[in-house]
């Protein structure tokens, strides 16, 4: 009987022990799941917060007045928004920097959607991680950051809103993205982008806007006129038009080791439309061979 004392004692030591440990764990997943719970609590709280503040919004402009805003573009004077389609007249246009769908090359905007808004038509004018990216924002009071905003979010942007990194500012540009997207057509919502977007500078030196200006300033032709391995080159500027422009301030050609971050862009927009399915694979690699340097417009002696 003596004999079997310590094995008692030992079972006992491992009873309490696993009971401590089960303590232990037992008190972390709680821990764990009250965090969770306050954590979803607040969120629904912003999130309640975040759409009361953006049906406030949404009520300080109205369709009218937000389809005025949009429709601001350079060149479209003899343009009679009164009409309902307005893309045929800037195709009709005098004006050659008006460009409409018949007046652009159909790679223009399919390498535009695959590179920068994959989604675009079939989302409402922003993406669900907009909403969260916005309420992250608002509950670590950092600004407002532009990465990753739709093309009808570009839009807004560019046309209603001022540059402000403001929470208030990302709020209104969600609700007016998401209102435009109800007033307009997703073909209207392009190409006004294509229209109003910065493409850097050209070879004077001179700050460009526009599909067509860009077209006629780097390869001296129409947008209509481009091929695939230029049009994917013009769409790669649009994320970060002068840093990626071929031109320096003096409207000089760039260093070839400067061109190469805009044909690794380029190369970057050919690969999402591959990706996207929009060229297939002999297409890609016959555009990544393309020589852009050759075809960029430089100024004459």
């Amino acid at each position: 009987m003596r004999t079997s004392q310590p094995s008692h004692s030992n079972s006992a030591k491992s009873l309490k022990l696993f009971e401590l440990w089960y303590k232990r764990i037992k008190y972390f997943f709680v821990s764990i799941f009250v965090i969770i719970l306050l954590i979803v609590s607040l969120s629904a709280g912003l999130l309640l917060g975040f759409f009361m503040s953006m049906r406030a919004n949404s009520e300080n402009i109205t369709n009218a007045q937000l389809r005025a805003h949009v429709l601001r573009v350079p060149g479209d004077e003899q343009i009679n928004y009164k009409q309902k389609d307005f893309l045929k007249q800037y195709d009709a246009s005098l004006n050659p920097l008006l460009v409409g769908p018949k007046s652009v090359n159909a790679v223009i905007p399919k390498a535009l959607v695959a590179s920068e808004d994959s989604l675009y038509y079939k989302h409402d004018g922003i993406l669900p991680k907009a909403l969260l990216r916005a309420i992250f924002q608002d509950i670590f009071n950092t600004e407002a950051s532009s990465g990753g905003s739709t093309i009808t979010q570009q839009v807004i942007k560019n046309q209603v809103l001022n540059n402000e990194k403001t929470y208030n500012r990302k709020a209104n540009e969600i609700v007016l993205a998401m209102k435009l997207e109800r007033i307009m057509s997703k073909e209207e919502i392009m190409y006004i982008y294509l229209n109003i977007v910065p493409f850097g500078r050209d070879y004077n030196g001179d700050n460009i806007t526009g599909i067509s200006s860009a077209s006629y300033s780097l390869f001296g032709k129409p947008p209509s006129d481009v091929n695939l391995p230029e049009a994917a080159y013009l769409i790669g500027l649009v994320q970060s038009p002068y840093t990626y422009t071929p031109y320096n301030e003096d409207g000089t050609l760039k260093k070839d080791e400067d061109l190469q971050i805009s044909l690794k862009r380029q190369h970057y927009v050919l690969w999402r439309m591959k990706v996207e399915g929009e060229i297939n694979d002999k297409e890609f690699h016959k555009a990544e061979k393309y020589n852009i340097k050759t075809h960029l417009m430089t100024k004459r002696p």
